[in-house]
């Protein structure tokens, strides 16, 4: 009698192997694609918005706040030639209202886009962060730099800037920190900057999972914005330890995010 054949399966040899299916590999290309596409359309709005915010501040400094302190000067002179006008107190109130307008105005530039980034560059923009961050959340944030400097793009500048800002801003708000450490390592081939700081500290599992809930939304926006550029986040956080988060970076944009 012939023997029955053997089913294939795991423990027969000769099992034939699952077929592949073309159509799933496709559709696994094409989702793969898409999110390149995403990551990449995300990162190029971020920079076109840092671009148009430069350009704003540069109109407000070179055009409103030129002519706000034009016209202050104008008033003060007009004021010492109209001592006995009667009208003394009428062009300290215009003064005042106008040095604060002025002062407003330059505030607002800075908000919008600090020209210390571009003028200055990426170290001295930092420690501007740090003394800002002091003035606004009482919060005291040391800046410590190794190794001599590099020229950094400005598409790399605008993110890594953008990153420290927004790590400083969870620190006060999410963390409830009150002291913050920036260190920049100046690296041969790429750029690394740590922040530290001693607040409440969080479950480094909800950021791995994809959660976007408040307190990481802003290291989701960071980690995707680095991918782009070909840089990468690190993050050490455990509840009531702080965290502390690494980000580098390349000098310039890898050929990759150029081309993806």
């Amino acid at each position: 009698m012939t023997a029955p054949d053997k089913p294939h399966g795991p423990d027969n040899p000769g099992a034939a192997a699952t077929p592949v299916d073309p159509g799933r590999l496709d559709t696994e290309r094409r989702i793969r694609a898409y999110e390149r596409q995403l990551r990449r359309l995300a990162s190029e709005l971020s920079l076109a918005e840092a671009r148009e915010r430069r350009e704003i501040a540069s109109d407000l400094h070179d055009h409103i706040g030129q002519a706000l302190a034009y016209v202050s000067r104008k008033v003060s002179a007009l004021k010492g030639n109209a001592v006995f006008s009667g009208m003394d107190e009428d062009f300290s109130e215009v003064l005042s209202i106008l040095s604060q307008t002025i002062r407003y105005t330059r505030d607002l530039t800075v908000e919008i886009s600090p020209p210390v980034l571009y003028e200055l560059g990426l170290s001295a923009a930092i420690d501007w962060l740090a003394e800002r961050a002091h003035n606004r959340f009482g919060l005291k944030v040391t800046s410590h730099q190794s190794g001599p400097s590099q020229p950094v793009a400005d598409d790399i500048k605008v993110f890594m800037f953008k990153s420290v800002q927004e790590l400083i801003t969870n620190a006060a708000k999410h963390a409830r920190a009150d002291r913050v450490t920036v260190h920049t390592f100046w690296r041969p081939d790429f750029l690394e900057i740590r922040v530290g700081d001693n607040g409440c500290g969080f479950d480094t599992s909800t950021f791995e999972s994809g959660l976007t809930a408040q307190d990481c939304f802003g290291l989701f926006s960071i980690r995707e914005r680095l991918s782009y550029a070909g840089g990468r986040i690190e993050i050490q956080s455990a509840p009531d330890r702080g965290t502390s988060v690494l980000i580098s970076a390349p000098y310039t944009l890898t050929d990759e995010a150029d081309c993806d």
